[in-house]
């Protein structure tokens, strides 16, 4: 059977991608917030000009930051429903985004912890829900299976 979507993986790359992208939004989006609250609780001298300069500098460059990595998570999540030809469910789009960040942040946490057995269910867990939406998504056969949610973008079967 011939694989329509690229032997290289082009919508598994495209689905890491903007999980990767919107991941790095909400941490420019943190950060963002770290910035403000110390202005707002007096963590900044705010009578030095030059520190007070760096801070305003700082902010306006993550809103810029967060506003160019939206466009790209944006772009590439609507490439990708449009390869399946826009016929899964739009509505889900949202929930694909924030379920894909939580995987990743749980995947985070649990990297960052001592290989957590409790953490690394978590993110198993959060991991099959996004895999579940993603396939609602793009109006793919839903499965839960990282492995035969490859293979369905791939052309093959699911058993």
């Amino acid at each position: 059977m011939e694989n329509k979507h690229s032997t290289d993986g082009l919508a598994e790359d495209l689905i890491r991608s903007f999980v990767q992208v919107a991941s790095a939004e909400m941490h420019a989006k943190t950060l963002l917030e770290k910035r403000v609250s110390e202005l707002e609780n007096g963590l900044i001298d705010i009578e030095d000009e030059q520190v007070m300069e760096r801070q305003f500098t700082a902010i306006t460059s993550l809103k810029e930051a967060i506003g160019d990595l939206a466009e790209l998570r944006r772009g590439d999540m609507l490439y990708l429903y449009e390869l399946y030809g826009a016929k899964g469910e739009k509505e889900q789009w949202c929930t694909v985004k924030h379920l894909g960040i939580a995987m990743m942040t749980a995947f985070e946490a649990w990297q960052a912890s001592d290989k957590d057995e409790f953490l690394l269910s978590g993110y198993l867990k959060k991991n099959k829900l996004f895999l579940r939406a993603l396939t609602e998504f793009l109006g793919v056969e839903v499965t839960e299976c990282a492995a035969c949610f490859a293979d369905i973008l791939k052309g093959g079967t699911h058993e």
